[in-house]
């Protein structure tokens, strides 16, 4: 089962910049453009260079 996205962010370690989407359709480019993210809460979508990205979403806690 699928865990619920609370919040869909993206930390970019180049420019220290924390992007967030928070809708939808939400497209956010870091600071220095090396990675996005999209898909608000109903989608996680990234994107750019991998090596700058470290993963800052939140979900739902697993039902045990």
């Amino acid at each position: 089962m699928k865990r619920k996205i609370l919040r869909n962010a993206v930390k970019c370690t180049n420019c220290d910049t924390v992007i967030e989407s928070k809708h939808r359709h939400d497209f956010v480019w870091c600071n220095c453009r090396e990675i996005f993210t999209d898909g608000g809460t109903d989608y996680l979508r990234r994107g750019g260079n991998p090596k700058y990205m470290e993963d800052v979403s939140e979900f739902e806690p697993n039902e045990v």
